[in-house]
């Protein structure tokens, strides 16, 4: 990701947005287990079906979690972001869900190959940036935003489904405050293997490395 200029927003802001927006696709329409990846979407079509039922313990226990910020029980999770994102709402539902759509986007082409933990530190950096008055006041705005998440001028076809379902669940529970933030705060991230370090990387604004990321607030 690179970082944001002066607020400035385009044509192909507007057309990336439409995109996602078309492109998304429904998730939880049938129960698809994803081994390794500790989520299951199971099939009924009320507004819990888009939360994974419960972590899988097998998938989770070798690799760090982020800290919850009360020790409840899955379902009570899955009651919590129901609530919190008013899913249950049929007029809040669209645009919530289409909020969500766009930070999984950013969670499945940024963070797709990452550990759980990984991929949540990827949105939390798109909510902090939400929050931050310089960046634009959606999620979707925040990801479209000129030039600030290259993916987004490429190819957005989904190829991995079992991951995209993963990166849908990611999404939900970061917007929903479920986990504290793991980047301390982060409205900037680069991967070291695939990118030179940018200008903004410095070692004052240096937050933390989690996995393939390492995560800064200039």
């Amino acid at each position: 990701m690179t970082r944001r200029p002066l607020k400035r927003h385009g044509a192909r802001s507007l057309a990336l947005l439409a995109a996602l927006a078309c492109l998304a696709p429904g998730p939880g329409l049938r129960a698809q287990t994803l081994p390794g990846e500790g989520w299951i979407m199971p099939a009924d079509p009320d507004p819990g079906s888009l939360i994974p039922s419960r972590p899988d313990a097998d998938a989770t226990a070798a690799v760090p979690q982020p800290a919850q910020k009360s020790a409840v029980t899955p379902a009570q999770i899955r009651r919590l972001i129901v609530a919190r994102l008013r899913l249950a709402d049929a007029r809040a539902r669209p645009t919530v869900l289409h909020q969500a759509s766009c930070l999984a986007y950013a969670v499945y082409f940024e963070a797709q190959g990452e550990q759980r933990l990984g991929q949540l530190a990827v949105a939390q950096v798109v909510l902090n940036r939400l929050r931050d008055p310089d960046y634009p006041k959606t999620i979707c705005t925040v990801i479209g935003d000129h030039g600030q998440f290259p993916w987004t001028t490429g190819d957005l076809t989904i190829r991995d489904m079992p991951r995209f379902r993963i990166a849908w669940s990611v999404a939900l529970h970061v917007m929903a405050g479920i986990f504290t933030d793991p980047t301390a705060g982060a409205t900037h991230f680069y991967a070291p293997a695939r990118v030179r370090a940018p200008a903004w990387a410095t070692a004052e604004a240096y937050r933390t490395t989690i996995g393939g990321h390492r995560f800064f607030r200039p």
